[in-house]
């Protein structure tokens, strides 16, 4: 299968992920356009520079730089080239949606948001607070939309937010709309769980447990990605907390370092919203504040740490960038399947 994977300019955790887990799967049959430069292991140095998080994870050289063919783009496209094209980011990709939407349809097409904001293209203030853009063509009325923060205030009409949420939340959900979330380097997976040595990772996102923690730091504490994730393999509990948005890749480096997850407020996640796939107690920790987390580490059965620790591994292992990008293929294979035979028992 040959796959159009359209880019973005900027580092995109879900995109950039998807397309490590694709190139994965069709190596030079999925075609990054334009090239994703920040993904390669020749990417300047000075460009990797300005990736927020000093690049850890995925910007430290994950594909290498084979043989692709971005020649004659638009031609191909036309021509149904592609089997698969990929708006890997709605939300600052629209302008390639735009300029191909007549050769684009449910079979071939399939749009990704992985933005913060739980509004979707074109839904979000940025669109309705200039009038130019308040007829653009919709994205989810044809093709699967896969969402990541996907909550109650995700709806794709302005006027929905005038209903009470009790309201909102009886009203069917949107047809195409299908849940994603950030994935992994499987390759980055530590390979058997580590010893530990100390309590809590240095780098603690929560000010209220940092504040509590000797040599702890809120903000990015180490200069190279070897020293991030030796410091997560030392340390029994790594804690994360909802940022600018509930999914975080820092949730799957703990997890992938063999460390057990503590997620401040985990159980106000709406299910529809990434990261999929975490239960307290099972394979993480949610907790309120620091001496409600302190009081369920010390609570800890003999035992339990380890069978946590160990859930936790196998989630990091069950979200990697290759197992998500299959989920999608599959998600958008099985709906044209269905799609067409509903169509042909319409027609017998």
């Amino acid at each position: 299968m040959k796959i159009l994977y359209f880019t973005s300019s900027v580092e995109d955790y879900l995109g950039d992920s998807i397309l490590h887990g694709l190139r994965l799967l069709y190596g030079k049959d999925c075609i990054d356009y334009p090239k994703c430069e920040i993904l390669y292991k020749n990417c300047p140095e000075h460009m990797r520079e300005q990736v927020r998080g000093n690049g850890f994870t995925l910007y430290s050289g994950l594909l290498e730089d084979i043989d692709i063919d971005r020649f004659n783009i638009e031609t191909k496209i036309h021509n149904q080239y592609y089997d698969l094209i990929v708006i890997s980011d709605i939300q600052r990709q629209y302008g390639w949606f735009l300029h191909f939407r007549p050769w684009l349809n449910a079979e071939n097409t399939i749009i990704l948001d992985g933005q913060d904001t739980h509004q979707p293209y074109p839904a979000r203030g940025h669109w309705w607070r200039k009038p130019y853009y308040w007829f653009l063509p919709k994205a989810h009325n044809d093709f699967l939309y896969f969402k990541r923060e996907w909550t109650p205030d995700t709806h794709f009409s302005i006027w929905m937010r005038i209903l009470p949420i009790k309201f909102r939340n009886k009203l069917p959900k949107p047809v195409n709309l299908r849940t994603t979330a950030f994935s992994f380097p499987k390759e980055k997976i530590v390979t058997m769980l580590p010893t530990k040595i100390k309590e809590f990772a240095t780098h603690i996102v929560d000010p209220e447990v940092a504040g509590h923690i000797t040599g702890s730091f809120e903000t990015y504490a180490f200069a190279t990605e070897e020293e991030y994730y030796k410091d997560l393999q030392d340390s029994r509990f790594g804690i994360t907390t909802i940022r600018a948005g509930w999914d975080c890749l820092r949730h799957y480096e703990i997890a992938a370092n063999g460390t057990v997850i503590c997620f401040k407020d985990l159980e106000d996640k709406p299910d529809t919203c990434a990261p999929h796939g975490l239960k307290d107690g099972y394979n993480c920790l949610s907790y309120k504040n620091y001496n409600h987390l302190l009081s369920k580490i010390k609570n800890l059965k003999t035992g339990e740490y380890e069978k946590i620790q160990l859930r936790s591994w196998r989630w990091a292992f069950e979200n990697n960038s290759k197992n998500r990008a299959a989920q999608i293929i599959k998600e958008h294979q099985s709906t044209i399947q269905i799609l067409k035979s509903n169509l042909n028992l319409a027609l017998s």
